[in-house]
């Protein structure tokens, strides 16, 4: 189940970052503001899938769960918890997720602390 609920917060994030392109910029031509300021609502939306899915990919090498073929091809029993806990990024997809996480908190990072930046800019 937590494997799937992952996959399902994956997929929200890709949502919330087709949201995050097309909202703004059809606020910009449209000139609303609520479209203009639904940015920053989707870049926090995105960076909390991100982050529940990047989580359930932990938690699946932290209990063993096998089912997912990522921990079957980067994980074992022997392995220790710290090692497993790396493991999730030491391969290609999870360092693809961890830095897309990072991306995610970058962005949100921008749209939550902007002080002078103009919401035109903002959206592009």
């Amino acid at each position: 189940m937590i494997p799937e609920l992952g996959q399902f917060s994956l997929i929200l994030a890709l949502c919330m970052a087709v949201a995050q392109t097309a909202l703004p910029v059809t606020g910009i031509v449209l000139r609303t503001p609520s479209l203009l300021a639904s940015a920053r609502y989707a870049a926090s939306a995105q960076l909390l899938f991100l982050f529940i899915s990047f989580l359930c990919l932990t938690y699946a090498f932290i209990t063993y769960d096998f089912s997912v073929t990522y921990v079957v091809q980067n994980s074992n029993s022997a392995l220790p918890l710290m090692y497993r806990i790396s493991a999730v990024w030491g391969a290609h997809e999870g360092s693809l997720l961890l830095w897309v996480l990072m991306l995610g908190g970058w962005t949100a990072a921008v749209s939550w602390f902007r002080r002078e930046v103009p919401d035109t800019f903002l959206a592009r």
